[in-house]
């Protein structure tokens, strides 16, 4: 900005000029008129240097100092961020032609900032769409971008934290370790494992170092596809040892057999008996695959009809009284036997008849299986959805007095070949490990929800409510 010292500097070598040239025409006149007093002269020739002076300082503080001032002011306005002040076009033609040339570059650097603001929101919004969490800094290790899902792996919020110094915002050594590491290596990966709200997630972390010498941090959750791959393990191993058990047994008693049976028919016949339990295991076990197999399809459909009570009764009094008589279990059933609704025959009869052949194996002689079917109005929201409106609920009890399951295994139960231990139960036989499994997903198929109660000791209670559709069928 043209301050008074620049001006006066201006402004004295062109006075000094024409006070000179004043005084050299005042000098040549009296040349000329020698009798002419140099008063006469002199005088006017001063008034007439500080008027032209003064003019000139006027026309210069008007068209040079004052636009150039104005420039300068909006000049710092604008380098302070404010892209909106504009420039006065006013003055000499050099000052205005700058004016007008400083408001274009005013205006194309405001709908640049406006642009990358846009951008910017554009790729906030971006991020917070995805599902991994993303932290972004700059060389200066500062926070400059975290999307939601990392805001809330941090229990942050985006706003409190953007400027911040990035060990000051994480608090996992193992996140910190990777942002570290990449000071040795453009690129590091690394898994790791976070525990939030008692339960543990299990993220593959990928580090970047940025082009401007920042560090992107992208954290893929890869809990369940982690879990999938022990699940797979485990399956393989247990269906290894489930298969292994019965095999080995057959082969060594038909080995037996093969020694004895003319010599010792008691033994002969006591290997018939171990190869005769062990193959109805074996097919139990691959009865058990296939229809876990079929219920654990993403694409099965429920193949709605209309079913009774009587029908189920009927199916499990086939199937299951012989069992429960050589059990010495007492197998009932309550409920209305004229009661119908619509649903899968084929889903319920999985479910039931893995419900109850559990509860008689486990139930000691002298013991009672209770199924029960009842009607219930429907729970508030129930229906709600693509699917259509319920008449009622459809509410099976499956219910013994047999040994019980340790509280500590209930949330276990479901899972593919888990076995509450023997000594733990008191239980002489052993079932495949799949029954609750398979029921889990048929009920699951239906759109129902099972429930497990048990007291050891004092006998469990499973309890399946699955919607009766007979209002949505066509």
């Amino acid at each position: 900005m043209p301050s008074k010292t620049s001006v006066i500097r201006i402004i004295t070598p062109l006075a000094v000029s024409i006070a000179l040239s004043m005084l050299v025409c005042a000098a040549a006149f009296k040349l000329v008129w020698p009798a002419v007093p140099l008063v006469v002269i002199v005088l006017p020739t001063v008034v007439a240097s500080l008027l032209t002076i003064a003019w000139l300082m006027i026309v210069l503080r008007k068209r040079w100092v004052g636009p150039v001032r104005h420039l300068a002011e909006t000049a710092d306005r604008m380098a302070a961020g404010d892209w909106a002040a504009r420039a006065e076009v006013s003055g000499a033609e050099d000052p205005r032609s700058l004016a007008g040339r400083l408001n274009l570059l005013a205006a194309a650097a405001a709908r640049g900032m406006s642009d990358l603001d846009h951008q910017r929101s554009n790729l906030q919004q971006l991020v917070d769409s995805l599902p991994d969490p993303i932290l972004l800094s700059d060389p200066q290790q500062h926070v400059v971008l975290i999307n939601t899902p990392a805001a809330r792996m941090l229990q942050v919020l985006p706003s409190e934290v953007l400027g911040k110094k990035f060990v000051n915002v994480v608090n996992d050594a193992q996140i910190l370790d990777l942002f570290e590491s990449i000071h040795e290596s453009p690129v590091h990966q690394q898994e790791i494992r976070i525990a939030r709200a008692g339960q543990r997630n299990i993220y593959q972390g990928v580090g970047t170092r940025t082009k401007a010498g920042g560090v992107l941090i992208v954290l893929r959750n890869v809990t369940t596809m982690a879990s999938a791959i022990q699940m797979k393990t485990d399956f393989v191993a247990n269906a290894s040892h489930e298969l292994r058990t019965p095999i080995a047994a057959i082969k060594i008693a038909f080995e037996t057999l093969n020694e004895v049976y003319r010599e010792d028919p008691e033994t002969s016949q006591k290997c018939i008996g171990i190869i005769e339990g062990h193959m109805h295991r074996l097919e139990e076990l691959l009865r058990d695959l296939l229809d876990l197999s079929r219920v654990e399809t993403t694409d099965l459909k429920p193949q709605l009809g209309e079913v009774s009570a009587a029908q189920l009764f009927q199916i499990l009094r086939q199937a299951l009284v012989p069992m429960a008589r050589q059990r010495e279990v007492e197998l009932k059933f309550e409920g209305d036997e004229l009661l119908k609704f619509s649903s899968d025959v084929r889903l319920l009869d999985l479910t039931l008849k893995n419900l109850a052949e559990n509860a008689i194996k486990f139930t000691p002689p002298g013991g009672s299986v209770t199924v029960a079917i009842s009607r219930h109005a429907p729970a508030a929201g129930a229906g709600s959805g693509s699917h259509a409106p319920l008449a009622s609920e459809i509410r099976i009890i499956v219910a013994d007095t047999g040994v019980g399951i340790p509280q500590e295994h209930l949330d276990r139960v479901f899972e593919r070949f888990y076995q509450v231990e023997p000594a733990r139960t008191g239980g002489g036989m052993r079932g495949t490990g799949l029954g609750l499994a398979i029921v889990k997903h048929a009920v699951h198929a239906l759109g129902g929800t099972i429930e497990l109660r048990s007291a050891l000791g004092k006998g469990t209670t499973a309890v399946c409510t699955i919607p009766d559709r007979t209002a949505g069928r066509k």
